[in-house]
């Protein structure tokens, strides 16, 4: 974690989680964090879980990115991009990038661009109403 607490995901197992890859570095990822703040804070009472991953980024950096933008949830810090190689048939370089993640732990949708809360929020909303 940026933190410096460790994290796994299996800690949410049961949760929808919605993974974002972002860069401080990254215009359309700075576009896009109060979009995601939006959804995060429309959806967390419902069991979602957000879950922010900093790569390709200096933790200082990636730091000062959260600060500014007021990103309350955790963000990963993976420099060297981990942990979408472990993700099948998912593209490491997508940034930003979004993956939502269905109480059952499977790929239930992925983003390959900057959202808008307007494409996210229905999305999200409809993978928490499904049983676990």
């Amino acid at each position: 974690m940026l933190d410096g607490r460790r994290f796994q995901l299996s800690s949410l197992a049961g949760d929808v989680v919605v993974l974002n890859f972002w860069g401080s570095w990254c215009a359309p990822c700075r576009a896009e964090a109060p979009e995601l703040m939006a959804v995060y804070n429309a959806t967390r009472a419902s069991g979602v879980r957000f879950v922010g991953v900093n790569i390709k980024d200096e933790r200082q950096l990636a730091e000062a990115f959260e600060r500014t933008k007021g990103v309350s949830y955790p963000s990963i810090f993976d420099p060297d991009g981990r942990v979408a190689l472990q993700l099948k048939n998912y593209p490491p370089n997508a940034i930003p990038s979004t993956v939502v993640i269905d109480r059952k732990g499977r790929v239930a949708a992925e983003f390959l661009h900057a959202l808008l809360r307007q494409d996210l929020l229905p999305v999200v909303r409809s993978i928490a109403r499904e049983k676990g």
